[in-house]
Formats: structure tokens, C-alpha cells, sequence
């Protein structure tokens, strides 16, 4: 669908960065060229024509600019906020209120852009459309190959070990204690990739049949896109919601007792690298 082609590929991959997963370096390089980059994503789903190419570009430079003065100060202050949380009395309900906070930016990101998106998705001819969509199908499938591919306990190992990187990447190294904590969080994790499937297919099979409703208007078909691009728990089955906020709560309540264990040197490590975050931050709102 045309959100998962422009929003994922392109704007999260750039917008994302200034959370808390990517070093300055990449960060800002990314971040900075963001106009140039979306070429190669792009070519991944679709040819645009050079009308095309010249309207993504706009949307983008313009909503990386408003995206720089006024998401990216917002993003450090949540880091600030979070940083501060840490270094006082944490709460879990202090902790879970910032984190959800925190998430909510991606919805602004898809309430600025989700019109001007949905404009260029009605230029898109009928060849286009068909290979957008084909393209988009393709990489379901794929993800739906690989999952399948593996069982239920190879997929928690894995997450295991992803888990142990991320949080030593925190920390420095993880005490016998903390690793006992992220292993029972990870058993109590539920596996939610086939319900994350069904959505995907789901939303793609909307934006499927707006596209072939030859009976739309223009403004009909710039409206219904539009929704898809926006409205993305529309989509979610009521069992991806709830495992969603059982998820976000083992994660919150994991946060909450590995900050209890940190050792005086693990705790200026989690301080250095907020201080980072927020240098990084400062770097790309500065341009």
C-alpha cells in the first residue's frame, strides 16, 4: 500500500533515527540527506516518472523541515524527560506515560504528510499501481516465508540474543541478575510477527480495492488513501492490540527492574548514552 511504500520505507527510516537505536554518525548523515536517499528506497517498489520524483521531493524536503523545528526538539525533550525519570524516582506509571508519549510522534509524522502522500498515490497510473502493490505483496510473502521458516522457541532465542546485544549496548556488560530479568521477560514476550502479518496483508488489501474502484472521484480516491496512510490501528485485529499493550507493559515493568540492579558504572554508562541521543539531536535540528 502506498503508506508502506513512502511512510515506512522512507520517513521512518530517516525520522526514526532521532529516537534511541542509531549512532550520530549514520544518524545525521541520514537524517541530512534524506532528499538524495529516498531514491534508492523508492526503487525498491516503484518507477516514478520525473513529475513524480519532483512531487516526493517536496513532500519530503518539506516535511523534513517542519519535522526538524518542530518533531526533533520534541524528541529531546522526551529523551531529557526519560533521562530524568531514570536519575530519580522511577515509576512505572511515570515510565509508561513517557514511553506512550514518546510513540505518538510517529502519528504526527502521519498526520502532517498522510494528504500531500496520498495526492502523489493518485497520480500513479495503472502500470504503477499494479507494480507498487505487487512489490508490496512480494515483501509480505517474504516475511511471511521467513517467519514460517523458523519455530516458535527459535524465534524467542533470537530475540534473546537481540535483547542481551541491545541492552548491553545500555549497560556495558549484564550481571547474572539483569540477564535472569531480560530471560523471563523474553519467555513472558507473546510472538505477535503472524498478527503484524495479518495487518500488513489487510491494510494492503484496502488500499487493493480503492485502487481498483474505478467508480471513485479523484477527491474520493485522495480521501480513502489518505485514511489508509493515517488510520493504522483501523487495520489491527483487537488481538494485535492487546498483545501490543501486554508487550509494552512486560517491556515497561523490565525497564523498571533492570534500573534497580544498575551498578553505579552501568548507570553512567545509560547517561552517556542519553547525553549522546541528545547531542545527536542537537546536530540534525542544527542541520
Amino acid at each position: 500500500m502506498f503508506n508502506n511504500f513512502i511512510t515506512k520505507k522512507i520517513m521512518r527510516s530517516c525520522f526514526a533515527i532521532s529516537m534511541v537505536f542509531l549512532c550520530s554518525c549514520s544518524a545525521s548523515f541520514t537524517y541530512n540527506n534524506l532528499s538524495w536517499l529516498s531514491s534508492f528506497w523508492v526503487d525498491d517498489y516503484i518507477d516514478l516518472n520525473k513529475t513524480q520524483n519532483k512531487q516526493l521531493k517536496e513532500i519530503i524536503t518539506t516535511t523534513q523541515a517542519w519535522h526538524r523545528s518542530t518533531q526533533l526538539p520534541a524528541y529531546k525533550q522526551d529523551i531529557q524527560n526519560i533521562k530524568s525519570l531514570f536519575n530519580s524516582t522511577l515509576s512505572t506509571k511515570q515510565l509508561k506515560e513517557q514511553v506512550i508519549f514518546a510513540k505518538k510522534h510517529w502519528q504526527n509524522l502521519l498526520e502532517y504528510a498522510h494528504m500531500p502522500l496520498a495526492e502523489l498515490g493518485a497520480t500513479l497510473s495503472n502500470d504503477q499501481r499494479g507494480e507498487l502493490l505487487s512489490n508490496i505483496q512480494n515483501q509480505i510473502n517474504e516475511e511471511r516465508e521467513e517467519f514460517n521458516e523458523k519455530s516458535l522457541l527459535e524465534r524467542k532465542n533470537e530475540r534473546l540474543e537481540a535483547q542481551f546485544e541491545y541492552y548491553e549496548k545500555w549497560v556495558d556488560e549484564l550481571t547474572t541478575q539483569q540477564k535472569t530479568l531480560i530471560t523471563k521477560a523474553n519467555e513472558q514476550h507473546k510472538d505477535s510477527k503472524s498478527l503484524w502479518l495479518e495487518y500488513k496483508q489487510n491494510r494492503l488489501n484496502v488500499a487493493i480495492e480503492i485502487f481498483k474502484n474505478k467508480n471513485l472521484t479523484q477527491n474520493e480516491l485522495i480521501a480513502q488513501l489518505s485514511t489508509v496512510i493515517k488510520e493504522r490501528e483501523r487495520y489491527m485485529s483487537d488481538t494485535l492490540l492487546k498483545t501490543n499493550e501486554q508487550n509494552l507493559n512486560l517491556y515497561i515493568d523490565l525497564l523498571y527492574q533492570l534500573n534497580t540492579t544498575l551498578s553505579d558504572k552501568q548507570r553512567q554508562s545509560v547517561n552517556d548514552q542519553f547525553d549522546e541521543l541528545i547531542e545527536t539531536l542537537d546536530d540534525i535540528i542544527q542541520g
